[in-house]
Parts: structure tokens; sequence; C-alpha cells
């Protein structure tokens, strides 16, 4: 086996639950361990990503979070003062972006999410979002400056929306594989149809596990590997895409800070 290629984790978390057993030294050495130069993170409540990105300001691309004190993704989107609180916390960063934000078609007209939306766009933040078809659309249509990531394969993980969703956006959409390497490559094979998309659009992917859990965290190398092993099929200039370049284009600005 060659060296690993360099790769950026474009969805990660980190809340008290995992704090308490994993220091940002232990955060450390598990992308270490790995191989991943870099990671994107969202804290639970805000602060811990800023925590994990004082430790290693090379190595954490800190995004602002929305959770954490009595705030959930069920609600938050109902809780008017939310802007204004965000508002202020981005002047506390630096922030590469804000996210991950979970949201459904049915509230996708909510005015609070209308205005974090516009809040990204003014501050050249990346938005991070989890959520239906619907829900990007609105954003990249209240805002036509915004960057959109898209986390999951969306929530429906079909090639053909995300296709379609690709060549409507092609310029303003990018979208993370996190918890889909079973569905996109059963035993560590890519499904041909999976691998026709990438090869399509292969600018506009970003690998990623999402640490959602400690579990998730204790086991990353091996879910990093994961990654790699369907990776490693795509055309080497598509593998540097996905696993780095993607990610580093798409924060570009905040690494350049």
């Amino acid at each position: 086996m060659g060296p690993r290629l360099p790769m950026i984790d474009g969805h990660g978390h980190y809340t008290v639950a995992e704090a308490e057993v994993l220091p940002p030294a232990a955060v450390l050495a598990k992308l270490d361990a790995a191989g991943v130069r870099r990671i994107v993170v969202s804290g639970a409540p805000p602060e811990l990503a800023q925590r994990l990105y004082r430790a290693a300001p090379g190595r954490v691309i800190p995004l602002l979070g929305v959770y954490g004190r009595g705030r959930d993704k069920a609600d938050w989107m109902r809780d008017a003062s939310l802007p204004q609180q965000v508002a202020a916390a981005l002047a506390g960063g630096p922030w590469a972006g804000i996210g991950e934000l979970h949201l459904f078609a049915r509230d996708a007209d909510k005015t609070v999410f209308a205005d974090l939306v516009r809040l990204a766009a003014a501050h050249d933040l990346v938005l991070m979002l989890h959520g239906d078809a619907e829900v990007v659309q609105r954003a990249l249509e209240l805002a036509p400056s915004v960057r959109v990531l898209w986390a999951h394969l969306g929530t429906e993980p079909r090639p053909e929306l995300l296709a379609a969703m690709l060549d409507r956006y092609a310029d303003r959409l990018w979208i993370d594989t996190s918890v889909r390497d079973e569905r996109i490559a059963p035993d560590g094979r890519l499904l041909p149809e999976w691998r026709a998309l990438f090869l399509r659009h292969p600018d506009r992917f970003l690998v990623a596990v999402d640490t959602f859990s400690l579990n998730r965290w204790q086991h990353y190398e091996a879910m990093v590997d994961q990654i790699r092993a369907w990776v490693a099929s795509l055309p080497p200039e598509v593998q540097a895409k996905l696993l780095h370049d993607n990610a580093a284009r798409l924060f570009e600005g905040f690494l350049r800070r």
C-alpha cells in the first residue's frame, strides 16, 4: 500500500459528550492516525468548535453551530432571537461557515432560516444544510451569493436528483458524502451510477465521516479507511478532488487567513 492521499474530512461534530472523553489533543491524534489533514467541525455548544480550532488552527475548519443551551435540531427555526445571537457570535470567530442546520421542506419558508441564509451570504460563509432539495433551493434563491454544503448526499440520495441540482446551481452548491458509504459503495464497491455522478461533477463533492457520536470518533480511522477504499476506484485526479481539493477550494478564503 502506497502513501495515503491528503484528506479533508468535510463534516464533523464535537459536542460536550465527546469533549468530556476526547480533549483536543485526542481528536488531533485521531486525525493523525487516519491520515486526515483537516476537518470541518461544528460544535454544540458552538464554542467547542473554537476550542478545537485554537488547539490546531491549521487543521480545524470551524462552523458556527446553533444547537445547545436548550435549542436543538427540531425547533431552532422557531427561535426568533436566533439570527441576532448568530450575528453576535460571528463577531467572536473566526468562523468558516454556519451549520449544520437541520431543516425539511415543510419549514423552508421560516423567517429564521431566511435570516441565517442572508447572514451567511453577507459574511461570505459556507452554509451547511441537512435538508430536502426544496430547502437547498430556497437557500440558493434567497441569497444569490450564498455557498451551500449539502450534507449526506441529501435526504434522498439519488444520483439523478443530485445531478439536476448541480446542473442548476453549478457554481454555488457542494455536497458531502457523509454516512452514505454503504449506500453508494456496498461491500466497498462504488456503484456505477454513483461513479458516473462523481465523474460528471468531480469538483462538487467532499468526502466526510460525520462524527455525530462518540462511537464514530472512537472508530474514526476505520470509517476513513472505508471512504478511501471506494474513492480509490476513481481516476487519480478525481480521487484528489473528492478527498482534499474540493474542500480546500470551498473553504479557500478561510484557509488563507
